[in-house]
């Protein structure tokens, strides 16, 4: 999400004339986009910001306009002046559009501009912006979130959830894809949830979704995520877009029917829809999920793992993984590590607690020791590794289609080798990165390629091109 933020700030400044610099020195405006999400992420914020106090004081009186955005701005509003007079504005989450509108007037003399409403209005109605040439996009296509877990600030940053409708989404891609998209990831912070208050209008199929927790998402007469998806796949503006693929979810609000998405196109599935899923589980204790407010239980999250392997047995699986969440004890935590035998996860992004002001598990007792934490964690990322390496060990000698990303920054690979080979990267359709090696002077970004796989870690694949 702040990755799509931070394109669409890019975008609309250089609609106003502003370039892109890789220099922080000869910036004219300097915006950072923080997250709130864990602690560490908004010390590294409010740390970064602390290291650009100098550039107010340049002697050459060259001194740029300092910006605060994202979740950050949006939870601490006037507090950063306080934290850092230097700052000239601070800018919400609802409110990026409102930039170059902001940076005009601190431009013009005015000082410590803020912008960190919500906007109130019932429906949500933007267009995604893509700066420079872009085979990949993200789309946002609601936000906000509803579920209020308990350890979650995001409700508070980003608002009560809102979503596009799926004819405006159809036509905000179908603009991508004349420019040369060819695999967008669909956004939100529950994209699961996507339709409610918007009338299924078209009677789009299906009008009705289920899983195994109960009801859920929209209701019947609402537009819904398997909808959307269904629209995108069919719609013959969109012929030349390849792969869809989409984050965040919600275990309540994956339902049977967006499962059967993953099927084979031949029997009834959506034809571009990566295969791939990340489904945040957080914990492998019921009784934990239970303190979190989740709301659904491991056995119901592992009977939706196995359907929808039923259906796609190659699908990869990541998932996110809370550990020292308050009152965890070692069998909570043993019952994570299970977990992940259980399900077999290609790849986890796996975190120790850290209390969230405001949130309720704020007011809880943190009484597991950040040495336990940091123990578990470091267990917990070990394990995973194991069950990567042998995943994707799987795949050698297997060919796999992937679109380029661009060259990777590790070069090893090709040292000692021909001096014009150098080690690109890219993803499969399951989402596991492909490193191979082609001459320099090829310009492969963008591109889908098949490689056969020659290689694994656990993080990785190396292929050899076809």
């Amino acid at each position: 999400m702040n990755v799509a933020d931070s394109e669409r700030i890019s975008a609309l400044l250089a609609e106003k004339g502003l370039e892109a610099t890789d220099q922080v020195e000869d910036a004219h405006v300097i915006i950072l986009n923080g997250c709130t999400v864990r602690e560490k992420a908004v010390h590294k914020a409010l740390s970064t910001l602390g290291t650009l106090r100098p550039l107010k004081k340049r002697p050459d009186g060259q001194k740029p306009l300092i910006g605060m955005a994202g979740c950050v701005a949006q939870l601490e509003k006037e507090k950063l002046f306080k934290r850092a007079p230097y700052l000239d504005f601070v800018v919400g989450t609802d409110a990026i559009d409102h930039l170059p509108e902001i940076v005009h007037r601190v431009e013009h003399g005015e000082r410590h501009v803020m912008y960190a409403d919500f906007d109130r209005a019932n429906d949500y109605s933007t267009d995604t912006k893509i700066f420079g040439y872009k085979a990949q996009a993200y789309v946002n296509i609601m936000k906000g979130c509803d579920k209020y877990c308990t350890y979650c600030i995001v409700p508070y940053t980003r608002g009560k959830e809102k979503s596009r409708t799926i004819d405006e989404v159809v036509e905000d891609v179908a603009r991508l894809v004349a420019r040369g998209v060819r695999e967008i990831t669909l956004l939100g912070q529950n994209v699961n949830s996507f339709g409610k208050g918007n009338p299924n209008s078209k009677l789009r199929e299906p009008q009705e979704l289920h899983n195994v927790i109960g009801k859920v998402g929209p209701r019947a007469g609402e537009e819904n995520f398997p909808q959307l998806l269904r629209a995108l796949d069919s719609d013959p503006r969109l012929a030349e877009l390849k792969r869809i693929r989409f984050t965040s979810s919600h275990p309540l609000d994956f339902s049977d029917e967006l499962i059967e998405c993953y099927a084979p196109a031949s029997q009834g599935g959506v034809a571009k829809l990566a295969g791939h899923l990340h489904l945040p589980v957080q914990s492998g204790s019921n009784a934990v999920l239970q303190k979190m407010g989740r709301h659904h239980k491991i056995e119901s999250y592992i009977a939706q793992m196995d359907r929808l392997r039923e259906l796609n047995p190659e699908v990869g699986l990541s998932t996110d993984l809370i550990v020292g969440f308050p009152t965890e004890t070692e069998e909570d935590f043993q019952q994570t590590l299970r977990l992940l035998d259980r399900v077999q996860f290609d790849n986890i992004y796996a975190f120790a607690y850290s209390p969230r002001p405001g949130t309720r598990a704020a007011k809880m007792v943190d009484d597991v020791s950040n040495d336990v934490k940091n123990r578990r964690l470091n267990e917990l990322l070990q394990y995973q590794l194991k069950i990567a390496e042998a995943r994707y060990a799987s795949r050698v000698g297997k060919e796999m289609e992937i679109l380029v990303e661009g060259e990777a920054k590790n070069q090893n690979l090709a040292v000692g080798l021909k001096t014009d080979l150098r080690v690109w990267t890219g993803r499969t359709t399951c989402n596991r990165v492909v490193n191979f090696m082609s001459g320099g002077q090829r310009e492969l970004l963008g591109k889908f390629l098949n490689v056969k796989i020659a290689g694994a870690t656990s993080l990785s694949l190396q292929g050899e091109l076809t």
